[in-house]
């Protein structure tokens, strides 16, 4: 399969005028975070948690865009200064760092009505389902007035052992987005993917006993490390999702909805999961917009990390789980937003969720009270400081800690 890409990669190339130009921008930020009790470990009995623990992190990020002026053929690449993912905290820990890390690096080649699209993509969808990812496809997007369609193919894994490399036994996934404006300006989009794992074996590590004799003919054996295969578990399925929403509808109140899926292979787990989630809006002036959302998560359902609040879900620098992780779920949501100045915006939560489940030591239930401040500096400059507080309780019987969660972050941000 990677030959496929290779070649869409080379038909973009060979589209590219001799007439082109690089744009170069990017963006740094500075942090300061600190947890409470976000490690939890066994300390004898109960279970303990580790206390106050903070650190300093940064990135720099540089944007590349190349465009061939006259057949509007671009390529984007983004570069990190560090060896770590794009969603992920850079501590400072005293020593040099010598990495370089690629976020995105994609091509586009606009084609009449259509436009093709290869590479390592920033993808986003929506933060419910799947955003901020960087998946490697090749995806041709038409449009046509008020409606877009985008059918995708991309690779998972390209094998997995050198059996499976070998006979081209790949973790492929083929998909379809469609999304378009409704008569009444509302957006409803639509996306559905198949996984398509034709993997058959899993590397395990073990070790193996070599038996033979010492120089005194005495009996000896040798444990060497070595590598084993396993049947490997088919990730085979399809996920789906609909989304429903009026941002640009000009309506009097917000309106989110949205439904997803996810076979019970695909996940890992025994049944299918489920997930969705009603959010409602009112701007109730020029500065105050309260909003209350309510949704849930069932059999294995987890959404995406970006979905959420500043504890549960949200940035991971500061985030204790994902929304959907620690079982079936039910959650309730206030979300108020107050524009303090043209320079400063709050932002206050209040998340209440329920989890279903009976065994000694899962969560039983959740409380976060969160807030964030933004202030911007200037144009280009801007200070974020978040501040979260989450209780757990935990079903009785296993003498597992109900500490509560603690975090706040003081974060620089510029962009140029």
């Amino acid at each position: 399969m990677k030959k496929v890409l290779v070649a869409s990669t080379a038909l973009l190339l060979a589209c590219s005028a001799a007439e082109a130009g690089v744009n170069i921008s990017g963006d740094a930020r500075v942090s300061y975070i600190g947890k409470q009790d976000y490690q939890r470990a066994p300390k004898n009995a109960p279970t303990s948690a580790n206390g106050y623990d903070d650190f300093l992190e940064s990135r720099v990020g540089l944007n590349f865009e190349g465009k061939a002026a006259a057949d509007k053929v671009t390529a984007n690449a983004r570069l990190y200064f560090d060896g770590y993912g794009f969603e992920d905290d850079v501590p400072w820990n005293g020593e040099e760092r010598t990495e370089l890390s690629v976020d995105y690096a994609y091509m586009s080649a606009p084609m009449g009505d259509w436009t093709i699209t290869a590479g390592r993509l920033k993808s986003n969808y929506s933060k419910f389902f799947s955003w901020n990812i960087r998946p490697t496809r090749v995806m041709a997007t038409y449009k046509q007035g008020n409606m877009s369609v985008t059918p995708f193919v991309g690779v998972r894994a390209e094998g997995s052992t050198a059996s499976d490399v070998w006979n081209d036994n790949d973790h492929m996934e083929y998909g379809l987005v469609v999304k378009t404006k409704l008569q009444n300006a509302w957006n409803l989009a639509g996306y559905v993917r198949y996984d398509d794992d034709q993997r058959e074996f899993a590397t395990t590590s073990t070790d193996i006993t070599v038996a033979g004799t010492d120089g005194g003919g005495n009996a000896v054996s040798l444990i060497v490390p070595g590598l084993a295969t396993a049947p490997h578990n088919d990730r085979s399925g399809v996920i789906a999702d609909v989304f429903l929403n009026n941002d640009g509808a000009n309506c009097d109140f917000g309106f989110h909805a949205e439904l997803a899926y996810k076979a019970a292979d695909v996940q890992g787990t025994t049944d299918d999961g489920m997930g969705g989630y009603v959010m409602l809006s009112k701007k109730m002036n020029d500065r105050f917009t309260p909003a209350v959302l309510a949704g849930m998560t069932k059999d294995g359902f987890v959404a995406d990390n970006d979905f959420g609040f500043v504890m549960v879900g949200g940035e991971l620098s500061t985030q204790v789980i994902k929304v959907g992780q620690g079982g079936d779920l039910l959650f309730g949501a206030f979300v108020a937003s107050y524009a303090a100045s043209d320079r400063m915006t709050l932002t206050g939560n209040l998340l209440y969720a329920d989890f279903d489940n009976d065994d000694a030591g899962k969560l039983d239930n959740a409380i976060e009270v969160s807030g964030v401040a933004d202030y911007a500096l200037n144009e280009s400059t801007s200070l974020s400081y978040k501040l979260g507080y989450l209780t757990p309780s935990v079903v009785d019987g296993s003498g597992v800690a109900e500490d509560a969660y603690f975090a706040h972050l003081l974060r620089l941000n510029i962009s140029f």
